[in-house]
């Protein structure tokens, strides 16, 4: 640091030769590399080697020195985030502000990356709204997303253009810094509202990736979930008049390719769901309310199960639709993150009736949801009818698993299980023992508190006495285990 500062202060006395930039440049290289780690490095991680650096990142016609001390910076505000403090103290974040208005990629890398540093570890939102209303953050940030969008729209209409990689980090640091803003700004919807264009076409132009939520699609993603489509103009973006589901569809199928339980507990692209995945299924619970008819209807049959898949419980291990993987990912323990935020997606598409909500996903999928939000279940949720083309065919569906009753009888026959009336005597007394042993079970554990019907059967003098025919009726007596206490040997009453 010293080196440096006595080569600026040379600089200033002697006129300027291409020996100092490349010295000077051969210094901030060291100071890079030395500033990757804290320890050591107090003359870069002081309030005056913050400003020294700062002073030289912000020094006009010297690009190369310049781009050097930013990576330095962006090195400190990242490891130490007192150096947060530092660099917005001393009125240096009003000048990347400024000068992220530069249309050079290595410019905006760098400035988006110093930027989103300063906006995410700032204290003072006060000065988040100073910088954005006097110096522009907002203004350039638009403009960043915006030459990004009609280069990548480029590439995509042509075979052969590739977007640069520098190009791309970018665009990753530039969303990383709109996403802050979303989360930090008032009145967001108005402020970063004309950046949802940008970001649909982004969206758009980008292949799908492989795994399909890596950046930048989810830092898309992250950003757009945050700005709510109130505004007329934001409206038409996501659905243009001539093709009101182009930009959905794209989103859909985004979803179809993430959807996938996790392989194992172990890290797994599988897992990019849950990490990732809650932007993207935020964004479909915000622009639903909004949608035309046409996009609410392909919502619908995109994400809820068919009457095809009635043949089977919803969400069957058996079945690879989308919709029954989001059945099983809703219930899955793995997904500690999407879980929650995914059956209210499917909540939502139902109208926000418990009803539809019932019988489109089953009430065993739909039961421990509505019991969080403290939604009551109509009655009518739970019989036995189908939707209106299962009506039509006469067909009733199970309301707890949404099977056909026609195809679970089959099911049941075909597996070898027998009902009641394939029964010995023997059997059904079995067969009730351990249903109230299981219901004595559940009531103890106190998740729920439910009159055990076994019990209830008994009072009710619904089970009669029987003796095997070498057995005395004293016999009965001896039967004190878990399952008989307070009854004895006995049948169900026809």
């Amino acid at each position: 640091m010293d080196q440096l500062r006595a080569d600026v202060t040379e600089k200033k006395l002697t006129p300027q030769e291409s020996k100092w930039d490349t010295e000077e440049l051969a210094i901030l290289e060291k100071l890079k590399v030395y500033g990757r780690t804290v320890t050591g490095s107090d003359a870069i991680y002081s309030s005056e080697g913050i400003t020294f650096l700062a002073e030289v990142a912000f020094r006009p016609n010297n690009p190369d020195s310049s781009r050097e001390a930013l990576r330095c910076l962006a090195n400190a505000l990242y490891l130490d985030r007192q150096t947060v403090q530092y660099f917005t103290d001393a009125g240096y974040v009003e000048k990347a502000s400024e000068a992220y208005r530069s249309e050079n990629v290595d410019d905006e890398f760098l400035l988006g990356r110093v930027l989103f540093f300063s906006t995410t570890f700032a204290n003072d939102d006060n000065l988040l709204n100073k910088w954005v209303n006097e110096h522009h953050l907002v203004e350039n940030n638009i403009a960043a997303i915006s030459r990004h969008a009609s280069a990548y729209a480029a590439a995509a209409s042509t075979i052969s253009l590739a977007v640069p990689m520098m190009q791309t980090m970018a665009l990753q640091d530039t969303l990383k810094l709109l996403y802050t803003l979303t989360t930090k700004l008032s009145d967001v919807s108005t402020i970063l509202g004309p950046t949802i264009p940008h970001l649909l076409s982004l969206l758009s132009s980008l292949p799908l990736q492989s795994p399909p939520l890596q950046a930048p699609t989810h830092h898309i993603l992250d950003a757009l979930s945050n700005i709510s489509p109130t505004t007329q103009d934001s409206q038409t973006s996501y659905f243009p008049p001539s093709n009101p589901t182009l930009h959905i569809s794209k989103i859909l199928k985004i979803l179809d390719k993430s959807a996938v339980l996790p392989a194992s507990s172990r890290g797994t692209t599988a897992d990019d769901f849950d990490t990732y995945a809650a932007s993207l299924l935020k964004l479909l619970i915000e622009i639903y309310p909004f949608s035309p008819d046409s996009v609410k209807q392909l919502l619908r049959e995109t994400l809820l199960p068919s009457e095809k898949e009635r043949s089977s419980p919803l969400g069957s291990q058996n079945s690879t639709t989308l919709p029954a993987r989001l059945l099983r990912l809703a219930s899955s323990p793995a997904t500690t993150n999407t879980r929650i935020i995914l059956q209210t997606l499917l909540f939502v598409i139902s109208d926000e009736d418990p009803v539809k909500f019932v019988k489109n996903v089953g009430y065993g999928h739909a039961s421990g949801y509505l019991m969080m939000r403290g939604i009551p279940v109509p009655s009518e949720a739970l019989e036995e009818t189908a939707e209106d083309g299962g009506k039509s065919s006469g067909k009733r569906i199970n309301p707890i698993t949404g099977q056909y009753l026609d195809d679970e009888l089959r099911d049941i026959e075909a597996s070898g299980l027998r009902g009641l009336e394939g029964m010995t005597d023997e059997e059904k007394e079995m067969e009730a023992e351990k249903l109230f042993v299981l219901f004595e079970r559940l009531n103890r554990t106190g998740v729920i508190n439910v009159e055990n019907p076994v019990r209830t059967a008994m009072q009710e003098g619904r089970f009669e006495e029987i003796k095997s025919d070498d057995e005395d009726s004293d016999d009965d007596d001896d039967d004190d285990d878990e399952a008989g206490k307070g009854k004895g040997k006995g049948k169900a009453k026809a």
